[in-house]
């Protein structure tokens, strides 16, 4: 699913915008548009938890629902079937909602933890070195949902890292979560 002009590590767990676009095989499911691609593994039920390295320029993090098109340059918001967090220019955070939602500056993370309780209907987003909250999303699922990752950074690399809920928990005091 990642637009051509990524560069995916062979583990698929790094990412960053090339300068070329490479040749690869058409599918609905890829992003031509956006410099994104879909987490490989979708969920319709449970809680999961990964943490992404995203850097300072420009990135959009959080999950796409099964029905959402990648083509195009459509905004990836709520309406369009996507529950994100953008950084903009550096400086401007959002969550990608019907209209955006502005967020503080003082909220920009380096690192996020991305929570999904598919049954409580709920996408949080952390900054894991502040072990600060970020945004909530809450709806009702009816769907499959997919990570999804963007960034149109050239020298650093996006990087994702799975955590265990149990070694990293963000919440203080009991965990809430599990």
């Amino acid at each position: 699913t990642a637009n051509s002009a990524l560069l995916l590590s062979e583990d698929c767990k790094r990412m960053q915008c090339g300068l070329e676009r490479r040749e690869v095989p058409c599918s609905q499911r890829r992003f031509d548009g956006w410099w994104c691609c879909l987490g490989s593994e979708g969920f319709s039920s449970g809680r999961r938890y990964w943490e992404v390295e995203v850097g300072d320029r420009d990135w959009r993090l959080g999950v796409a629902k099964e029905s959402a098109l990648c083509k195009g340059y459509r905004p990836l918001n709520t309406q369009s079937g996507y529950l994100t967090l953008r950084l903009e220019r550096g400086s401007e955070l959002k969550a990608l909602t019907t209209p955006p939602t502005p967020l503080p500056q003082s909220l920009i993370p380096r690192r996020v933890g991305v929570y999904l309780d598919y049954e409580e209907g709920q996408l949080s987003f952390y900054d894991t070195q502040k072990r600060a909250h970020i945004y909530t999303y809450s709806e009702r699922f009816t769907e499959k949902l997919y990570p999804v990752f963007g960034t149109v950074e050239m020298v650093h690399e996006m990087v994702i890292r799975p955590a265990d809920l149990r070694e990293r928990c963000l919440c203080k005091g009991q965990c809430l979560f599990c």
